[in-house]
């Protein structure tokens, strides 16, 4: 295996077919790394994660991950920032609110799963190589015309600007 570039802050180790971090590089990282590069690799076990308590910056993409390897992660990662799961053919957006998921919305909403269905359908209209979408496979039903601009709370969930 090539030497990982790392600084103080930053661990890069891509192109190493690795299926899980070796128990060395955590050792030796897990305490001080922010940032966190692991790129075109093949890893299936993220249980190591839970030991970078530090980490505010995580790159996993092209690794082809599916949800069975992210729910290897044993923990939260309360300083996580940014995750990057790009060309992994999965996308989870449970809990942000563009989602209308039922995580944040009190009480239980009778529409919620029409609701859902017409969010996930215009997701999987715009990322057309998607297979993933929040624990399920994608389904492209193209019922539906467009997508709300806000959530129950009347935020606005995408920003639009006039011409």
């Amino acid at each position: 295996m090539q030497k990982p570039q790392n600084n103080d802050s930053q661990l890069i180790v891509v192109q190493q077919n690795l299926r899980t971090l070796p128990q060395e590089l955590v050792e030796k990282h897990a305490d001080h790394v922010e940032q966190l590069d692991l790129s075109h690799n093949c890893l299936k076990d993220l249980s190591w994660l839970a030991d970078f308590e530090q980490l505010r910056h995580l790159v996993l993409d092209s690794n082809r991950m599916h949800e069975a390897h992210l729910r290897t992660l044993t923990c939260p990662l309360p300083q996580l920032e940014v995750l990057m799961l790009n060309k992994n053919e999965y996308l989870s957006l449970h809990g942000n609110p563009i989602c209308p998921d039922g995580l944040e919305l009190q009480p239980f909403s009778s529409y919620l799963r029409y609701d859902y269905e017409y969010y996930s359908n215009y997701i999987a209209q715009s990322l057309s190589k998607l297979k993933f979408l929040d624990h399920g496979l994608v389904q492209r039903t193209y019922k539906y015309e467009s997508f709300p601009l806000t959530n129950y709370n009347g935020k606005q969930l995408i920003q639009t600007t006039s011409v």
